[in-house]
């Protein structure tokens, strides 16, 4: 390793340019008054030995009281009000979502849970017990084809009406 990349000069340590670039960088921190306690006095102590320095804490503080004089734009009450309003439709239209799905998702198990329990029902209503049997299979394919879709159609039919009706609800609220 060479002497500069070592921090070292001509053999002697480069401690006193380090802790000066450090303190620069610390400047525009110094002159906004946000320096914590440990390094406001490591700066305060350069300043008082290095007048470069402290020029140029002098041109940030210039710079800091003129950002302080801009005024500070306010976002008007009804822009507020309007972007909160939405954003709370918007999160009212999500979980609405969210329970519209978990009410379709609970309709279909309820629609197969219908026909599995129905069907043998409807067969035992029909035709008697040996029908409970599964006897006649291809008759009895076609009809439980036929019953199943009656069954999906009516759980579609009852899921739009219920649909139409919390937006009647919703308009009216």
């Amino acid at each position: 390793m060479s002497d500069k990349t070592n921090g070292k000069i001509n053999g002697k340590t480069n401690a006193k340019m380090t802790e000066h670039d450090e303190i620069r960088g610390l400047l525009s921190l110094a002159a906004a008054g946000a320096l914590d306690a440990t390094e406001d006095p490591r700066v305060s102590a350069h300043l008082r030995a290095c007048p470069a320095c402290a020029a140029e804490l002098a041109s940030w503080q210039a710079i800091e009281t003129g950002l302080r004089r801009i005024p500070t734009p306010q976002v008007p009450a009804d822009l507020v009000a309007r972007t909160i309003a939405r954003a709370q439709m918007r999160f009212a239209e999500e979980s609405d979502r969210r329970s519209e799905r978990k009410v379709l998702a609970l309709v279909i198990v309820f629609s197969w849970i219908f026909v599995a329990l129905s069907w043998p029902l409807a067969q035992l209503l029909g035709h008697g017990w040996l029908s409970l049997l599964g006897l006649g299979f291809e008759q009895g394919w076609k009809n439980f084809a036929v019953f199943t879709a009656f069954c999906w159609i009516a759980g579609a039919a009852a899921a739009i009406l219920l649909a139409m009706r919390r937006d009647r609800e919703r308009r009216i609220a």
